[in-house]
């Protein structure tokens, strides 16, 4: 299954270049593979009794399953060799970065499970062609236009933009845990609530439908909702002995989900060649009972203005991580942080890169610029000086270091625009603790603007 940011980059990289994004399904995919190395019995199937007896007369006689069928365990893996080997022998190639985009000159193809998602150039008429080849072997719907996607509903703006959000999908977990007619949530979390409390005598929660509603709340912060990281972050530390006070803060995250489910991130275009632009924050020790700090990172496509600023066009990569450690200072916790988001912008980098060659359009070739808010950890990047509150850093962590002077990444400070805290906070702090003028000047990284989410310039 391709990954959800390989997803987000094509819709920005399609936004950006103005390809066109199509949608096709394949009908009954876990039929279509043949099983030649693996010897799978079956019991005779009812009707068929003329089969039933072996030479001898006797019966127990069984079959050999020679095609996939549904719910065997190796189903999964077959289709994917089966489709992967086909779509290598019609030109495609898998990507180094994530091998379940495929990538051949002038199109790019999202595979996930059966539904196969096709960014092109509608000018060169690849895309046509490439539907036919693929209909030539398996039995496929082709949907047109993407228009819904992992649930993820598409909607193409009319500067030839994208748009992203999960209304359906938010809707169905809300009428599946019961909460149609609860009041709107302006909020995730309610400030009066107090999670840490180790002495809370609250009977405990059904765990089954409390691990249900973090694992729904998880996917739509992964698909297009980075405002409530935070919030499933801090709902999934208690997922092992979940009590009820847990589950009526999980219920909270979702009336708020309901209040905005028509909120959407925007991909649009922007007017300068584009490269991957990130920012990074940490929140030092706020697990109140491992002490463990909050890191979160953002990425998207965007680029470096005029004055030095950071555009950024609609976010591709989003991520708020309880770090393994526990940092002894502020400069600790954010340099870690830092060592997190520098693997993640190189991987996206090459990603890119992969994607916009096969693609054949030009990009940025340059260090990835990420906006940090701690003029110290910036200045320990760049000088690589171990001083006396930075002895304890692991070694592991001091990559950022290598990667600065190598010129793959560039750290900055100055000229964030909106602040660097302000486009990372929701990611690590309760939206509550932000006043109504905050969020309306783009602290959510986008901007409340009509129900849709975009960057303010």
């Amino acid at each position: 299954m391709a990954k959800m940011e390989t997803f987000q980059l094509i819709l920005a990289l399609a936004a950006q270049y103005g390809w066109d994004v199509d949608h096709m399904d394949v009908v009954m995919a876990f039929l279509n593979p043949r099983i030649d190395q693996d010897n799978i019995y079956m019991e005779m199937p009812l009707g068929i009794d003329w089969l039933a007896s072996n030479e001898s007369g006797t019966g127990g006689s069984v079959l050999i399953l020679r095609k996939a069928l549904y719910r065997l365990k190796q189903v999964p893996r077959l289709w994917y060799e089966d489709i992967d080997g086909y779509l290598q022998s019609i030109g495609f190639r898998p990507s180094a970065e994530d091998p379940n985009l495929y990538l051949q000159q002038g199109v790019l193809l999202v595979l996930y499970v059966d539904d196969l998602l096709i960014a092109h150039n509608s000018a060169e008429g690849q895309g046509h062609r490439i539907k036919q080849l693929r209909q030539n072997k398996y039995k496929m719907c082709d949907l047109g236009a993407a228009k819904l996607f992992l649930g993820i509903e598409i909607k193409r703006t009319k500067d030839g933009g994208f748009s992203i959000c999960q209304r359906g999908y938010i809707n169905t977990i809300i009428c599946r845990f019961g909460l149609t007619d609860t009041k709107p949530a302006k909020y995730p979390l309610d400030p009066q609530t107090d999670l840490a409390n180790t002495h809370c005598e609250d009977k405990p929660a059904n765990r089954k439908e409390y691990l249900s509603m973090v694992g729904s709340l998880m996917y739509a912060a992964l698909g297009s909702r980075p405002d409530i990281a935070f919030s499933v972050t801090t709902l999934s530390r208690y997922n092992i002995q979940p009590l009820e006070m847990y589950a009526t803060v999980a219920k909270r995250v979702l009336q708020y989900l309901k209040t905005t489910a028509e909120f959407r991130i925007h991909y649009r275009r922007l007017p300068n060649p584009t490269t991957i632009v990130g920012y990074l924050d940490c929140n030092w020790a706020v697990n109140l009972t491992t002490r463990k700090s909050v890191g979160r990172c953002v990425f998207g496509l965007g680029n470096v203005n005029v004055n030095n600023e950071l555009v950024i066009s609609g976010l591709i990569h989003w991520q708020a991580k309880s770090k393994r450690v526990v940092a002894l200072a502020t400069l600790e916790a954010e340099y870690i942080a830092c060592s997190h988001a520098t693997r993640e912008s190189l991987w996206l980098k090459r990603m890119m890169k992969e994607a916009a060659g096969g693609m054949a359009v030009k990009i940025v070739d340059g260090p990835v610029p990420i906006g940090c808010d701690n003029q110290d950890t910036i200045k320990l990047i760049t000088l690589g000086v171990v001083r006396q509150n930075s002895k304890d850093i692991d070694v592991k962590y001091h990559h950022v270091h290598d990667e600065q002077m190598k010129g793959a990444v560039k750290f900055q400070n100055d000229n964030c625009n909106p602040p660097v805290s302000l486009h990372s906070a929701p990611m690590t702090e309760n939206l509550n603790t932000m006043n109504d003028a905050n969020l309306e000047k783009g602290v959510l990284f986008f901007g409340k603007e009509k129900g849709v989410w975009v960057i303010r310039n």
